[in-house]
Order: C-alpha cells, then sequence, then structure tokens
C-alpha cells in the first residue's frame, strides 16, 4: 500500500490541522511529530516525505524540495510563540551585553526565527552584533541573559509574563518594521515522490486546504478537546485566532522579503524562487 509520511510540528500552533487532519483516519498518512528543525533533517535525509518545514530550510535547500499552495503557518502581527524574553529594557540592551560578556541565546529548534531575529536585531533595531549562543529550551531564565524562546515553551512566557523580563513578540516586531505579516513555516514537499505518492499528496493538499478554512469556526470544540495541555480554552482560543495558515500575495511577499535580508546579513547564499507543487 503507498504511503505518504508526513512531518508533524509538535507544537500547538499547528496543532488544530493535524487534530482535525487525524480525525479523517487515512490509513496511508504516516506521521512523524519533532520541532522545525527536526523535520527538516528528517525532510533532508528522506525519511518524512512533507512536512510543515522551517521556511529558512526552503530557501537554503530549495532545489530539493516544492511547496504546498495555500497553506503556511504565519502571523499577522504578534505570533505570541516566538519572542525574545530580556532581563533589561530594549533601549538599555546594548549596554547590558557590554557588561555581562556580549551573549545572547537563541534555540536551535526553528532556523526561521533565528533568522527573523538577527535581522531585525540588526537591521530593525540596529544593535551592535553579539556573539550568538544556542542553548536549550527552557534554560533561558536561568541563565539571566536576553534569550530568543519559540513554541509551547514561549507560549508560556507570554501567558505567565516571569517578573523582571521584557517579552518583545517577533511577529508583531516584523509587522511592525515591515507592514508584513511573517511566515514561519511553509509546507514542504520533497521532489523525488512516486506517482502513488503524489496522488495521496494531490488529496493531502485538498483536505487542508479545507480544514484551514474551517478551522476558526471549530475553536471552541478544538479548545475544548486540547486536553494534553495546561493553557486555559481562553488563552488557546486567543493564541489560535493570531495564528494564520494562508499563503497569498502578502505572505509571499514577506518570504521574498526575508530572504532578501538573510542574503544581505550572509544566513542564506541567495534567494530562491517558490517552486509550488501541481
Amino acid at each position: 500500500m503507498a504511503m505518504l509520511n508526513i512531518g508533524k510540528i509538535d507544537y500547538l500552533n499547528v496543532w488544530p490541522l493535524f487534530h482535525l487532519l487525524e480525525q479523517e483516519q487515512c490509513d496511508n498518512y504516516r506521521l512523524t511529530p519533532g520541532h522545525p528543525s527536526f523535520l527538516n533533517a528528517c525532510l533532508a535525509k528522506g525519511s518524512i516525505d512533507i512536512s510543515p518545514s522551517s521556511a529558512f530550510e526552503y530557501f537554503l535547500h530549495a532545489e530539493r524540495y516544492q511547496i504546498l499552495p495555500e497553506l503556511s503557518i504565519s502571523s499577522d502581527g504578534p505570533v505570541q510563540s516566538v519572542l525574545l524574553a530580556s532581563p533589561v529594557p530594549m533601549e538599555e540592551l546594548p549596554d547590558f551585553l557590554t557588561a555581562h560578556g556580549n551573549r545572547v541565546n537563541v534555540t536551535g529548534a526553528s532556523a526561521t526565527s533565528v533568522g527573523l531575529f538577527k535581522i531585525l536585531w540588526s537591521l530593525a533595531w540596529k544593535f551592535p552584533a553579539p556573539e550568538w549562543h544556542v542553548t536549550e529550551p527552557a534554560l533561558g531564565l536561568s541563565q539571566g541573559l536576553p534569550f530568543l524562546e519559540i513554541g509551547d515553551r514561549a507560549l508560556d512566557l507570554y501567558v505567565n509574563r516571569p517578573q523582571g523580563w521584557q517579552i518583545i513578540d517577533l511577529g508583531e516586531a516584523w509587522k511592525q518594521w515591515t507592514g508584513l505579516p511573517f511566515v514561519f513555516a511553509l509546507w514542504i514537499v520533497r521532489n523525488d515522490l512516486d506517482d502513488q505518492q503524489y496522488t495521496l499528496l494531490h488529496n493531502l493538499s485538498s483536505q487542508l486546504v479545507a480544514i484551514k478554512k474551517s478551522v476558526h469556526a471549530r475553536l471552541d470544540r478544538l479548545a475544548a478537546e486540547a486536553v494534553h495541555t495546561h493553557f486555559t480554552p481562553a488563552e488557546l482560543i486567543a493564541y489560535w485566532n493570531v495564528m494564520s495558515y494562508e499563503l497569498g500575495h502578502k505572505e509571499q511577499a514577506s518570504l521574498a522579503l526575508y530572504a532578501h535580508y538573510c542574503t544581505q546579513l550572509n544566513l542564506l547564499p541567495g534567494c530562491p524562487a517558490l517552486h509550488w507543487f501541481k
């Protein structure tokens, strides 16, 4: 039997899509959960066929992939789960870093979010370059230094603000600076699927677009069914209301601008085109 191996980002931001997809019980789909960087590696080695995965991964290896149209993980303003946590107000950060080893901690779980952070740091906020240090998730507060957190741990920081820390939402910062939404993930497809898998992928694409269109009408029910999390239904609904799964003209313009800035900072070798799955 033909099988489509699908990466499943193990974060609440895309949980509604996967929860509804799994209720449709397709025996031809096999799900592999993980954080974005893990799924990037799975795509690269061919252990999964498609995944909502880092936009940065697509730009870095565009020759390997296609993109499902009409689908992303984005925000048009605050995202609540990609955050800079700072022990001092933003205007005091350069002096703070000078006195504390010039180190800023970043997560290794999402190359897209790290790229966004570095773009904002250098080009929007015009701060001097620090020493970027990759640290384990959830350790940031204990180290007393500015740090980038993403995913459900970041959402926890957003909802339960730690005393004495400044929380800066990077989705909101990008929107204020560029006027555009920010695309954190694309549905990326490996190029070398066989004919049967391509048929399954057409079906999956149609299912996901239909689910995307229905999500916001189902948020109350979804929040009640999300029993695996400590967030309240109201907190989940507020979070999912700022998430977007669209990939329209504004999102595509934002992707191009993001790739341009990454290239300017030598984070990417160039800005490739978007290759669509058809």
